[in-house]
């Protein structure tokens, strides 16, 4: 018998959790100019090459002759310990791996030994990882190389593996991990509950992560793959990645004070529909430090703030991505007091931009600052250009894909044509006029700083060993808009026009449901069903929607299972519900 599960979250109800998740602040950025208020001090280490970690006490908990650790019961970390990490240390369903306040751990990995050495963290779904962490003494995720001698790819990562919806399938698999040799069925991911909880991670630091598994899949120092809300995450640093700092693969985890510094690609990578929220960040690049593979014929990767994309495909496959970040500080390869020109050919080619929105994608950067960059946005894609409202010249009522910013040392005007203008990008130069005056656009709110860009607009951000991301003075920043923030992209149920849900039951059902729904008109409405790459798998005959309550009666137990999405569809009105079906 099959059950048919129904994920509902009405607008309203999602609308509010976000707003609960976000503190709302007066001022936009990462940190405010008070340095009582700074919460990058104590727990951040910015010299991590250089830094003492003491010598490992502790060689057997986290290796094994196989190369695989497998952790099913309760295990607690001792801090006053070092550990080795060589092998895959993997968090079964029903395990829970315990790091105390002040653990070091310092990986080590060998793609020659026998069997290979991936000194890679995994927690698989229905595994548990608690890193408490405090301010004072943060946990440590480093290298087992001596001072002077570390660098990125020493080891691989921590990669947490939960049961929230993307939108590739309830069982996919993380990229790399399937020509893992001791083991090819680990990182798998994805399900049916956005609510799922992988563990809580607090004050944490990962340096010199992002071993390739394979060439060009590397591993980010912390990956999220469909990864739930009730997943905890605040205050990590990522340092010397490998890959990207951060990335995140569908799942709904909201995270707090993540800072990404001097990493080989993308800062902040989101893909598969991830509809989460992160507040407060902060990315530093530094201009020797980027992607090998910029120009390569196969593969090329070039080093952006934020990357983001609904899928490789750049389908509509629901849900899409639409995150919200707020709140970051972005430093681009630029050091303050020089110019793109000054930079070398290798490094102009390896760094473009601070933000490219493509494929489909529907993210959000709002609140956040801007600095050190050639073009700092590019919405890549006629998907993104319409649906952010480029091509219309208006505000999309969608999302808040680029608003209240603040883009410090952009070229005033730019040659008609040109595929950029300093401030923006686009695939094709026919439009990115349309781009540059769209961002600019005063309901948007971004402020557009022309200023030579020099030292001074923040505290200091060319002291590579300790820089300071504080701003200098409040008054460098515009009015803080909280109302600026729509979430509109966090909903997993789409509402258009004049119809408004208000239940669907009985949840589960053996088969048959019923959905309620308002209305302030009559029309005429198509009910359907489609799967994740879109396709109409059932078409309902259509029905008069009156102005008043309707509801719909719906048998869906002969559909296989997976995720399926429920559309009443008609004069000017569109719901879309989100349904999973299981045997």
């Amino acid at each position: 018998m099959k059950k048919i599960v129904f994920i509902l979250l009405s607008a309203v109800m999602c609308l509010t959790a976000n707003a609960q998740f976000f503190e709302k602040v007066n001022h936009i950025g990462a940190l405010e100019s008070n340095s009582s208020k700074d919460w990058t001090k104590s727990w951040t280490q910015w010299n991590p090459k250089n830094a003492t970690y003491g010598t490992v006490s502790d060689t057997n908990t986290l290796n094994s002759p196989t190369g695989e650790v497998n952790i099913t019961t309760t295990i607690t970390l001792d801090p006053s310990k070092v550990y080795l990490l060589r092998s895959l240390v993997v968090v079964r369903n029903g395990g829970k791996l315990i790091i105390p306040a002040g653990t070091i751990i310092r990986g080590q990995s060998n793609s020659q030994s026998s069997p290979k050495q991936y000194a890679t963290i995994v927690v698989e779904r229905g595994g548990y990882i608690q890193i408490d962490g405090t301010v004072t003494n943060p946990v440590v995720l480093t290298s087992a190389k001596p001072i002077g001698s570390r660098d990125r790819g020493d080891w691989g990562g921590l990669v947490l593996c939960g049961k929230a919806i993307n939108n590739q399938g309830t069982d996919i698999q993380m990229e790399g991990f399937n020509n893992v040799a001791l083991d090819n069925t680990l990182a798998k991911h994805g399900g049916i509950n956005d609510d799922d909880n992988s563990g809580s991670i607090n004050n944490l630091r990962i340096e010199f992560g992002g071993v390739a598994f394979e060439p060009n899949k590397e591993i980010n120092g912390l990956t999220f793959c469909s990864v739930g809300r009730n997943t905890t995450i605040n205050n990590v640093q990522v340092s010397f990645s490998g890959d990207d700092s951060y990335e995140w693969f569908g799942g709904t985890v909201n995270c707090k004070h993540l800072i990404s510094f001097k990493t080989t690609d993308d800062d902040f990578d989101t893909d598969f529909g991830y509809r989460g929220a992160v507040q407060f960040g902060i990315s530093f690049k530094d201009s020797s430090y980027y992607d090998l593979s910029w120009n390569s014929s196969s593969g090329a990767s070039t080093s952006e703030t934020f990357e983001s994309d609904n899928d490789a495909s750049g389908s509509g496959k629901l849900p899409l991505t639409t995150a919200v970040f707020s709140n970051m500080t972005c430093v681009g390869p630029i050091p303050a007091g020089m110019t793109w020109s000054q930079l070398s050919i290798t490094q102009k080619g390896a760094f473009r931009r601070g933000v490219r929105i493509r494929r489909n994608s529907r993210l959000s950067i709002v609140n956040s600052i801007f600095m050190g960059y050639r073009n700092f946005v590019m919405f890549d894609g006629d998907s993104v250009l319409v649906n952010s409202g480029v091509k219309s010249n208006k505000v999309s009522d969608k999302n808040d894909l680029f608003r209240n910013n603040y883009i410090y040392g952009v070229k005033a005007s730019a040659p008609v044509g040109a595929t950029n203008t300093g401030l923006a990008e686009i695939s094709a130069g026919s439009n990115v006029i349309l781009l540059d005056s769209w961002i600019r656009y005063s309901i948007n709110n971004n402020t557009i700083d022309t200023n030579t860009f020099k030292p001074g607009f923040l505290v200091n951000t060319n002291n590579f060993t300790s820089p300071d991301f504080r701003p200098m003075d409040l008054n460098v920043q515009p009015n803080f808009e909280y109302g600026i923030l729509g979430f509109y992209g966090v909903t997993q149920v789409k509402v258009v026009g004049k119809v408004k849900s208000v239940s669907a039951y009985p949840n589960p059902t053996n088969g048959e449901y019923i959905v309620e729904f308002t209305s302030t008109q009559s029309f005429n409405a198509d009910v359907f069903v489609t799967d994740l790459n879109g396709r109409m798998v059932r078409k309902m005959t259509t029905m008069s929607v009156i102005s008043g309550n309707n509801f719909v009666n719906v048998n869906l137990s002969d559909l296989n299972s997976g995720l399926y999405f429920f559309h009443i569809q008609g004069g000017n009105n569109n719901i879309v519900y989100q349904v999973v079906v299981t045997k």
